[in-house]
């Protein structure tokens, strides 16, 4: 078998796994809630009308001060919701399988043993090498 086709594979079985199914039904939980959908729509608007206002020659800055203040309270109000929470919850630990995922690969096609790669820590691991100490 060849590695695309190994790869597509490896994507089929990802769609397969606890964390992915999780993670869309959380996601479809964050579209089908009505009051967040609403506050999200808000905050979006909110974000549209102090963009407008900070590009304008001649801002506002009270209303800009306003705005960044019912930004915040509705940021919060977002992140506090249950369905929210869960929704990010399943996310963190769909993006972790991820990573873990990468780094088997990543560390696999610089020689390292794939069935001896400890991946117990590479939940800080972005994916990205820039900047990092070090993986061993």
């Amino acid at each position: 078998m060849d590695l695309i086709t190994l790869s597509k594979n490896l994507g089929a079985e990802i769609q397969k796994s606890d964390e992915y199914l999780e993670y869309k039904i959380r996601e479809q939980n964050v579209e089908c809630d009505k009051d967040l959908q609403k506050l999200i729509e808000t905050f979006n608007l909110k974000k549209v009308s102090i963009n407008e206002e900070i590009s304008k020659s001649e801002a506002d800055h009270e209303k800009i001060d306003k705005l960044n203040s019912e930004i915040s309270g509705l940021y919060s109000k977002i992140m506090e919701n249950e369905t929210m929470k869960e929704f990010n919850k399943s996310k963190e630990k769909f993006e972790n399988t991820l990573r873990k995922i990468n780094y088997i690969i990543t560390a696999s096609s610089g020689g390292q043993d794939p069935y001896t790669i400890n991946t117990d820590d590479v939940s800080s691991c972005t994916g990205s090498c820039s900047g990092c100490s070090g993986c061993n």
